[in-house]
């Protein structure tokens, strides 16, 4: 109920900011970002997994959209899909054992969102930018020792999620309606799925 509660409003923020905004940009980017199982939390609403000495794997992000004017052309309204992979290193114990995990995953979405343009010079900017996006999980896999997890087949890990998406970014104009800029992303919003976790 929540969630169809909270899909209605965001409809109703879409439509009213379409209908009062000027200046539609379609955009094209790619994009760079890491994850990890921050408070992650099990079935038995336990953390199980260790990030701790992992290094995060810096992953492609590729997306495309359209923007809208709200203010000045500093403020934009974002609207687009996007596909991006995470692999994932991190640790999970069976007694006093360690035990090395990978997780790789692909998802793809729609987001709407905002970004603020911080600075301008001629037809360049550098902005930050916030976003929610609903994102499916098309692939993913967990390997450890000898063992190999399809986590879509055995629906381990949550397949929809509902993120919350913020970063900085670099865009470039082509015209009056395309741009394509490079931007990183800070997330690590992902759940297990609590029957077979």
């Amino acid at each position: 109920m929540k969630r169809k509660k909270l899909q209605n409003t965001i409809l109703f923020i879409l439509l009213a900011l379409a209908s009062t905004t000027i200046a539609q940009q379609i955009y094209v980017g790619r994009s760079f970002g890491s994850a990890a199982f921050n408070e992650f939390k099990n079935s038995t609403n336990e953390n199980t997994l260790d990030d701790s000495g992992y290094t995060r794997a810096e992953e492609p992000l590729f997306e495309s959209g359209f923007r809208f004017n709200v203010y000045k052309n500093k403020l934009k309204f974002d609207l687009g899909l996007h596909y991006y992979k995470h692999k994932i290193n991190t640790s999970f114990y069976s007694g006093n054992i360690q035990i090395p995990s990978t997780y790789n995953l692909s998802y793809a979405g729609l987001k709407i969102g905002f970004q603020f343009d911080l600075i301008r010079w001629k037809k360049t900017t550098f902005q930050i930018h916030t976003h929610v996006a609903n994102d499916w999980l098309l692939f993913g896999t967990n390997r450890y020792k000898d063992v190999l997890i399809d986590l879509y087949k055995e629906k381990t890990l949550e397949p929809y999620l509902f993120n919350f998406y913020r970063g900085i970014g670099l865009e470039h104009q082509l015209s009056q309606k395309v741009s394509i800029y490079l931007n990183y992303i800070f997330s690590s919003n992902f759940k297990v799925n609590n029957e077979k976790s």
